[in-house]
């Protein structure tokens, strides 16, 4: 039980990060066209 709790934590930090990449990435293109 404790093995999946680590695993979905992982996975979930892993996506949690990965929207916050994939947001700055679009954040900074939106601002490159808008200014």
């Amino acid at each position: 039980m404790i093995i999946v709790l680590i695993v979905w934590t992982g996975i979930f930090l892993y996506l949690f990060n990965l929207d916050k990449r994939i947001k700055s990435i679009e954040k900074e293109i939106n601002g490159d066209k808008n200014e």
